[in-house]
């Protein structure tokens, strides 16, 4: 399993290991072209042999960091592979973040960290996040209670941030007037006209929010624009996004009673923090805006799992759908498929090469926008999770034909279906590329992450819907769209686009309201229950598995907040508090309501946005508030 450090925003630039040379090859000449191409599969020649060396120790690492490795100890490799990036973020001390599977609680490997003059930073049911010497790495990874490390499982928050200029910042200015500080969410959603008529404010309800951090929460608690939080002891997390989050539910549900933990520790800790704020917290709804990339679309993972428990216990979990864009608005840079043989190898590569053209002709490659520089690239394949027996890699090459960026783990059965890597920060005319190293044809899905395939070099463009994944796509859980409720979003998604649409407020949303043009679409197909057993036995090919109707609904982002920063606050990190706070005035209107109850009275109420009944885009429609409460049977006052 290959993990990049974690990051709180995505908008800090992911960090890369330390062979790094420029992408740029010029193709000038023949005799240049010539050069390039020899170079190419000498390069590539040189990462398969990597894969085809690994010492027992390596084979439980993921490829990126054998990689890294080898190239600071080998200079022959590094001069082989001169425009190569391993996007392993190596600290001036010599040290990476890690994360170590291991069996039993991981007790004695911590004590083994730390001898190695690393640090532990989290334990959490034999999941070890720590700090470690990259030359102490293959030591821990031979350890006979390791069974995999890998660098620290990166995250992210659905936040979209927007410089907003002229007669956009007049607008917010006004606006937040106009609002008292309070979210153009509450008016488009008809929650402040609601809360008068059916006299529910949210009492008796606690909504907790998982996120970054509330590093301004007693700011926000000073000014009177925060209540009394309460925190999951050691868990306040970094960053603002959180305080941001509750400032809107507060906003919506003024009286219930809130709390907060981080999503950032580790992977582990935000699952155990989901389930603590059900358990101890004593939490009804539950809202997250947090991604890992590693999060299976096939099947549930550990934060699916813990999603699935709270919400078997009774609670209402709410979760952003992603920023990842959509098909319908051509804002896609996803792709989910059968593997396509197309007969063809990459040049010095072992295996075959996918075939991205479902017609009569072959294209290995998928080609990637501008706006693409610096995005993850994930690959996931259906094979059950920790039990993969098909081993795929995944390439990302320049318009020379140079490989800058791949991710080649072993697949042997014990290891997981998914591989990552990233595209370099700076050139341009990338493509990436699938290739089967070993095993069976399986479904594919492959997501340049907030970035987009469009056509350029004379290749064309695939894309699928289906992004929206992870624990957003719980079965239960409510996965959330975003629809602007105020000014529209103030940059183009990618140079060229059209305007983004503009939100409603003073008004409250209609049918004539348009979603954002980032936000993620469905629907999920998924291939295994959580205990890796098959859906349908014997077939995850297309026509198997079974496909979850996400995302489920929309709610309000593009708002105003007291958070320095989130003014506005675009993305469906903020559309999600907004469900979740209308949730909680519904379960304040009638607290005998079960979660079947609620998720009636949401989507038979919402407004659609898109065709009549489910799309994939906004999902049931936009909630109002009033509509809910009345089709809950909450009485007027």
């Amino acid at each position: 399993m290959v993990r990049l450090n974690r990051v709180t925003r995505y908008a800090v630039p992911l960090a890369v290991g330390a062979v790094l040379l420029s992408a740029s090859v010029s193709v000038a000449a023949p005799a240049r072209a010539d050069s390039d191409a020899a170079r190419t599969e000498t390069g590539i020649s040189a990462l398969q042999s990597i894969k085809q060396t690994l010492s027992p120790a390596e084979r439980k690492q993921a490829s990126s960091l054998v990689v890294e490795k080898r190239l600071r100890a080998d200079h022959g490799l590094a001069k082989k592979l001169p425009d190569y990036r391993t996007s392993v973020p190596v600290s001036g001390a010599g040290t990476v973040s890690v994360d170590i599977t291991a069996a039993g609680g991981g007790q004695e490997l911590a004590r083994a960290v730390t001898a190695t003059g690393g640090a532990v930073r989290a334990n959490t049911g034999g999941q070890v996040r720590a700090e470690l010497p990259l030359t102490a790495v293959d030591g821990i990874a031979a350890r006979a209670d390791v069974a995999e490390v890998a660098p620290a499982g990166q995250a992210m928050t659905w936040r979209e941030q927007s410089p907003q200029t002229g007669s956009s910042r007049q607008q917010l200015a006004a606006n937040a007037v106009a609002a008292a500080t309070v979210s153009e969410g509450d008016k488009a959603h008809g929650a402040d006209a609601a809360r008068t008529k059916y006299g529910v404010s949210g009492k008796g309800v606690k909504i907790c929010v998982l996120s970054d951090g509330i590093d301004s929460l007693g700011k926000s608690q000073s000014s009177g624009e925060l209540p009394t939080v309460d925190v999951l002891s050691g868990q306040q997390g970094s960053g603002d996004e959180g305080t941001a989050m509750l400032d809107i539910v507060h906003d919506l549900a003024p009286d219930a009673t809130l709390g907060f933990a981080t999503a950032f520790t580790s992977e582990a800790s935000f699952a155990a923090n989901i389930k603590a704020l059900r358990a101890t917290g004593k939490c009804q709804v539950i809202v997250d805006d947090v991604a890992y990339f590693d999060e299976s679309p096939f099947q549930d993972g550990p934060v699916a799992q813990a999603v699935n428990d709270v919400t078997k216990s009774g609670a209402l979990y709410f979760s952003s759908a992603g920023n990842s864009g959509n098909l319908t608005d051509g804002s896609s840079g996803y792709w989910e498929g059968d593997y396509r043989n197309s007969g063809q190898k990459l040049s010095g590569v072992s295996g075959t090469a996918h075939d991205f053209d479902p017609g009569s002709g072959t294209q290995l490659y998928d080609p990637l926008s501008a706006g693409s520089l610096g995005k993850p690239v994930t690959l996931f394949w259906s094979d059950p999770w920790g039990r993969s027996n098909s081993d795929y890699d995944l390439y990302v090459l320049n318009s020379a034909g140079s490989v800058v960026a791949s991710s080649q783990d072993s697949q042997t059965g014990s290891q997981n279906p998914y591989e990552i890597t990233q595209v370099p920060s700076s050139g341009s005319g990338y493509k990436v590329a699938v290739v089967k190293y070993s095993g069976a044809d399986r479904f594919l899905a492959l997501n340049v992450i907030r970035g987009r395939f469009t056509a350029s070099g004379g290749l064309k463009a695939f894309s699928t819907a289906g992004v929206t994944s992870g624990h957003s796509a719980a079965a239960a859980a409510f996965s959330v769209a975003a629809a602007p409720a105020a000014a529209a979003f103030g940059r183009p998604l990618e140079t060229g686009d059209p305007a983004n649409p503009a939100g409603p407020f003073p008004s409250t949303f209609s049918a004539s309201s348009k979603w954002e043009r980032f936000s993620s679409d469905g629907t999920r197909k998924q291939f295994y229950n959580a205990d890796g057993t098959a859906i349908t036995p014997g077939n995850v090919s297309s026509t198997g598995g079974a496909v979850r109707q996400k995302p489920d609904i929309t709610a309000a982002d593009g708002v105003t907040t007291t958070v320095t920063g989130f003014a506005p606050f675009f993305g469906t990190s903020a559309a999600a508090p907004h469900a979740a706070a209308i949730a909680g005035l519904l379960l304040s209107g009638k607290p005998t309501a079960t979660p079947a109850d609620i998720r009636t009275a949401l989507v038979s109420s919402a407004t659609d946005l898109g065709a009549p009944g489910y799309d994939n885009v906004t999902g049931k429609g936009v909630i109002l508030a009033a509509p809910a409460l009345a089709a809950l049977g909450v009485p007027a006052k």
